[in-house]
C-alpha cells in the first residue's frame, strides 16, 4: 500500500487561508457565516496554538489536515464502521452514510458533540469511554477491546476494582440510572483472559535506550507498557515474589481472580518487558548502578507499602496485624491467625478487605470500628452492600484508645463513642470524643487499616529526587519528571494512596514523557491538560430503560472461599447495556490524536479531510494543494516526500503525537 498524504512547508506558509476557502468551496460546506473555526464546517483543521518549537511563532495559525495514519484510531474507535481505509492509497474516509454522528439529531448540539464525553472527561485516564461502550452496544467486542487498550492496559482488573468515576458523571441520569460502564468494560476486557483473543499491541522500531521501571503496582505496569510500545527495552525491578503490586498483594482475590492479573501482565511480557521480582532498588541494586549498567530514564511506582499506625498504648502485641501485612499473607497463602472475634479498624477498601478476608478464613466474630458515620466512610458502596449481605456488622463513631493484652497478645480494646462536629481538612465531618463514654470490647485479634504510606529506602543519597511534606516524591505536575532529570514518578508514590485508573494515568503520563526525555524533545508540546465536557446532552431518542444488574455469588457460598462474587455480564446483557449510552459526543473526535476530525450540526454528521480522494482519482491533486498562493503544500506518498524533503535540505517536524503529519523546517 501506498500512503498518500500533506507535506507543509512552514517557511512557504503566509497564513492567507486560501487552502481553507478551497476547501470548504469545493466541498459545498455550509455558508461561510455560520462557520465555527477549529469546529465546522472546513474539512482542513485549523490550528492557532503551538506549545513547542515548530511552527514559527510568526504564525498566527496554520493547517493541520488529516494524518490518514498508518493505523488509524479513529477507525476501530467508530461504533458504525463507518470509517475506513483505502488498502490502495492508504487515506482514511468517513462513508457519510453509514456515519449517524453517535445518535445525533440534525441541528440540535452540534457544538456539544465537539466537547468530551462527561465520562471520558472525569476517567483520569481519559479512556474513550463512549467509543466502547457503543461497540458494545453494536456486538463489536473485538474493536471495543483494541478502543480501551489505547488508554488503558489493564480493563479487565478496572472492570473489577475501579472506582468508576465515569459512572457519576453520566448524563443518562437525567433519565433514569447512569450506564454501567464498569460492567460492560469488564465484560469486553475478559477477552484478554484468552490467549486467542487476547489483544496485544504493535511495537514500533526497536529504540536502544534502557528504561527501568521500580515497582510493578498499575503505575509501573502501565509505563512499561507504553514505554514498549515506543519501542523501548523496559526492566521493571519489583520487590516482592510476584509481580502486580497492590493488584496482586493488596486486593483480594475473590475482588480480583489471580488468573485475571497474570492474564492482563503477560500481555506486556508478550510485548518484551522484562520483569525482575524479589530485587530490592536501595538494597545491592540502586539508581546509580543502573545509571552505569546503561539505562537512561527510571520511572518510580512504588506505591504506599507502609500502614500507619494509631499511636496509642499496646500496638505492639501479638495478634494486632497491619492490613496491608495481614492482607499480603492471605494473598500468598500464608498463614495469619486472628481467632474467631476479630476487630478491623478503619473504613476504607483495605478494611472491607480485610474483614470480609478474616470472616471466610474462619473468624465468624469479625466486626468493624470506624471513628465517623456510615455516610463518611471512604470505601466503595458496593463494598459496603457485600460486607452487609455477608453479615459482617460496622460498629460507627468508635475510637480505640488502648489495645489490652495478656501474656504479650492482645485481649480487649478500650474504645471511646465519638461525636461530629464541624468539618476537618479533608472537608468531613470532625469526629471527637464523647467524655464519660469509654467501653472495653474483648478480641482475639485486630486488623489495622489506617491508610498507607511510601517507603522510600529505594532513594539512595545519589539521587536529587525530593519528597514533599506528606512524604510523596515531588514531581511537576504535568510531565511527572523529578529534580532529577532522569527520574519520574507517578501512583501512589505521588498522589499518596489512591485509586488504580489514577495511578494507570500517572504510568501512561510518566511514558510519554520519559519518551520525549530520551528523544530530547519538549515535555510539555500539545499536551492535554483541560478537559472541557458536554453540557447540553440530546435525549429526544431515548426512553427509560433499566440499568443492568451484576449478578453476584450467593452470599452462603461466598465464606467457604475466594471464588470470584461478582460474577460478570453476558453478552447480550453487555450489548443491551451499550445501547443505553446517549452518544453526548462522537467517538471518532475523540480517538482522533490530532484533533482533526470535525462535526457538521446541520447535518449530524462527523467528517474531516480526505485528500480529495475524488479528484486523486482523476489524477489531480488535493484543491487546498492546488490553490496554494505559495506553493507551501505538497501531496504525494509519503516515502517520496520525506526524500524529497531531505534532498532540499528541509527537517521533517513530527506532529504532536509523532505519527506521519509532515512539516518542512
Amino acid at each position: 500500500m501506498k500512503q498518500l498524504g500533506l507535506a507543509i512547508d512552514l517557511k512557504r506558509c503566509i497564513g492567507c487561508k486560501t487552502c481553507i476557502v478551497a476547501c470548504r468551496n469545493f466541498h459545498e460546506l455550509v455558508n461561510p457565516s455560520e462557520a465555527v473555526p477549529n469546529q465546522m464546517p472546513y474539512y482542513l483543521h485549523v490550528e492557532s496554538r503551538w506549545h513547542g518549537a515548530y511552527p514559527s511563532p510568526a504564525l498566527e495559525s496554520w493547517v493541520v489536515p488529516c494524518q490518514h495514519c498508518p493505523d488509524p484510531l479513529c477507525v476501530p474507535a467508530c461504533p458504525e464502521g463507518a470509517i475506513k481505509k483505502d488498502p490502495q492509497t492508504g487515506i482514511v474516509r468517513i462513508d457519510a452514510e453509514l456515519c449517524n454522528g453517535c445518535n445525533a439529531v440534525p441541528g440540535q448540539c452540534g457544538s456539544e458533540k465537539t466537547k468530551s464525553a462527561p465520562c471520558a472527561a472525569r476517567c483520569p485516564a481519559h479512556m474513550n469511554v463512549e467509543s466502547y461502550v457503543r461497540l458494545a452496544g453494536n456486538g463489536r467486542f473485538k474493536e471495543a477491546l483494541r478502543v480501551m487498550k489505547e488508554d488503558n492496559p489493564f480493563p479487565a482488573i478496572c472492570g473489577r476494582v475501579c472506582d468508576h468515576p465515569c459512572e457519576t458523571e453520566c448524563k443518562r441520569k437525567d433519565i433514569d440510572e447512569a450506564v454501567a460502564i464498569n460492567f460492560v468494560k469488564r465484560h469486553i476486557a475478559d477477552q484478554d483472559l484468552k490467549a486467542e483473543t487476547r489483544y496485544v499491541p504493535p511495537i514500533k522500531a526497536q529504540r536502544k535506550e534502557k528504561v527501568a521501571v521500580i515497582g510493578s503496582g498499575p503505575a509501573g505496569l502501565t509505563a512499561a507498557y507504553y514505554l514498549a510500545r515506543e519501542g523501548y527495552p523496559v526492566t521493571v525491578f519489583e520487590k516482592a515474589s510476584k509481580p502486580g503490586g497492590m493488584l496482586t498483594l493488596g486486593i483480594p482475590a475473590y475482588r480480583l481472580p489471580r488468573d485475571v492479573i497474570e492474564a492482563e501482565i503477560q500481555v506486556i511480557r508478550d510485548m518484551g518487558v522484562t520483569i525482575k521480582t524479589g530485587v530490592e532498588v536501595g538494597k545491592g541494586t540502586t539508581v546509580e548502578r543502573l545509571r552505569k549498567n546503561g539505562y537512561k530514564a527510571f520511572f518510580f511506582g512504588i506505591g504506599t507499602q507502609k500502614c500507619k499506625t494509631l499511636d496509642v498504648p499496646g500496638e505492639n502485641l501479638t495478634g494486632i496485624y497491619p492490613a496491608l501485612d495481614y492482607l499480603r499473607k492471605v494473598n500468598l497463602g500464608e498463614k495469619a491467625p486472628l481467632g474467631k472475634k476479630v476487630a478491623v479498624i478503619g473504613g476504607g477498601n483495605a478494611a472491607i478487605d480485610g474483614a470480609r478476608c478474616a470472616r471466610r478464613l474462619g473468624s465468624p466474630g469479625t466486626f468493624i470500628l470506624y471513628r465517623r458515620s456510615l455516610k463518611e466512610m471512604p470505601a466503595r458502596p458496593e463494598e459496603l452492600e457485600e460486607l452487609e449481605q455477608e453479615g459482617i456488622p460496622i460498629q460507627t463513631l468508635t475510637q480505640p484508645v488502648r489495645f489490652i493484652g495478656e501474656k504479650g497478645k492482645v485481649k480487649a480494646i478500650d474504645c471511646v463513642k465519638m461525636v461530629l462536629k464541624g468539618k476537618d481538612a479533608s472537608g468531613r465531618r470532625r469526629p471527637e470524643p464523647v467524655p464519660g463514654s469509654e467501653f472495653t470490647i474483648q478480641v482475639d485479634g485486630v486488623i489495622m487499616a489506617l491508610g498507607q504510606e511510601t517507603d522510600w529506602a529505594c532513594l539512595t543519597p545519589d539521587c536529587a529526587c525530593k519528597l514533599g511534606d506528606l512524604g510523596a516524591m515531588a514531581v511537576n505536575p504535568v510531565t511527572l519528571q523529578s529534580d532529577d532529570a532522569d527520574i519520574f514518578a507517578g501512583g501512589d508514590a505521588v498522589r499518596g494512596s489512591s485509586s488504580v485508573i489514577e495511578a494507570i494515568a500517572d504510568g501512561k503520563q510518566a511514558a510519554m514523557s520519559i519518551d520525549r526525555y530520551l528523544k530530547g524533545e519538549d515535555l510539555y508540546a500539545g499536551r492535554k491538560t483541560e478537559w472541557v465536557p458536554v453540557e447540553n446532552v440530546q435525549k429526544e431518542k431515548y426512553s427509560p430503560a433499566r440499568r443492568a444488574v451484576m449478578p453476584r455469588l450467593d452470599p452462603e457460598k461466598r465464606l467457604t472461599g475466594f471464588a470470584e462474587v461478582q460474577l460478570g455480564l453476558g453478552e447480550e446483557q453487555a450489548q443491551t447495556e451499550g445501547q443505553r449510552c446517549l452518544g453526548c459526543s462522537s467517538a471518532c473526535v475523540q480517538a482522533c490524536p490530532y484533533g482533526v476530525i470535525q462535526f457538521d450540526g446541520v447535518k449530524a454528521k462527523s467528517h474531516k479531510c480526505d485528500l480529495c480522494v475524488e479528484r486523486v482519482q482523476f489524477g489531480e491533486i488535493p484543491v487546498c494543494a492546488a490553490t496554494c498562493l505559495t506553493d507551501a503544500i505538497q501531496f504525494g506518498e509519503l516515502d517520496l516526500l520525506r526524500q524529497k524533503i531531505a534532498a532540499r535540505g528541509g527537517e521533517i517536524v513530527e506532529a504532536l503525537s509523532r505519527e506521519s503529519i509532515l512539516y518542512v523546517k
